[in-house]
């Protein structure tokens, strides 16, 4: 049975924040999974401190936006569903710049676009990652992971992967090394396209971009995993 918006309405009426909020979480589970995903990559990438910003205590803040600023729009699911995940990109968005303590250099999102293509496209060599001088240094080391079996498996439909060619622990590190040199709007991207399920269309709408440079950035990722992966899968 689909999920009624309308109850978003009456909940709000009756300034039952609760239950709003539980609307919202079973209408659009993927916004925390996405949120989750966001700060877990900051965290092992030591962008942020460990286990001081929670999935849970975010998405309340963008329930809470929702529930104080509700209009008739939000009962239009497409619409609800841009607004959430825009929320959430711009509350993330806030926390790595509070935390950076610097200001960003001020250039246009074509020119981060046109930037971020070439990375991709150059030849992807997994040591790499760690050669960087800085990450001699542990506290600006990125651990090495494995995806999330989840994350995991999404990504490998995104790349069109049989999943048996994924299997044993060095193709499965990998693929995590690869996803870990993503540029960060390739990445961002990256996890609102697997983690989000949303469309190049509405990416475009929640970053502020073209839908045409969101496709371009979703290529350049698939040719950055294959390459990474053309040696082992």
């Amino acid at each position: 049975m689909a999920l009624n918006l309308n109850n978003l309405k009456i909940h709000h009426q009756d300034q039952n924040q609760q239950a709003f909020n539980d609307v919202l979480a079973e209408f659009l589970p993927q916004l925390k999974l996405y949120i989750t995903a966001r700060l877990r990559y900051a965290e092992f990438s030591g962008l942020i401190p460990q286990r001081m910003y929670f999935p849970s205590d975010i998405a309340d803040e963008i329930y809470l936006e929702v529930f104080e600023n509700f209009s008739r729009e939000d009962l239009d699911p497409k619409q609800l569903k841009i607004r959430l995940f825009k929320l959430a990109d711009q509350r993330l968005e806030k926390i790595l710049k509070e935390e950076a303590q610097w200001q960003e250099r001020k250039v246009s999102i074509h020119e981060i676009v046109r930037e971020e293509v070439k990375s991709l496209e150059e030849t992807f060599y997994p040591e790499e990652v760690f050669d960087d001088i800085e990450y001699q240094q542990e506290a600006y080391r990125p651990k090495l992971f494995l995806l999330e079996e989840g994350f995991e498996t999404d990504l490998l439909d995104f790349l069109a992967l049989e999943k048996s060619k994924v299997k044993d622990i060095k193709t499965r590190q990998l693929l995590a090394q690869a996803y870990q040199s993503l540029p960060p709007m390739s990445r961002i991207i990256l996890e609102l396209k697997v983690n989000g399920g949303l469309s190049e269309e509405e990416i475009a709408d929640i970053r502020e971009m073209k839908a045409e440079e969101v496709a371009a950035i979703l290529e350049a990722v698939k040719k950055r995993f294959r390459n990474a992966l053309s040696s082992s899968v």
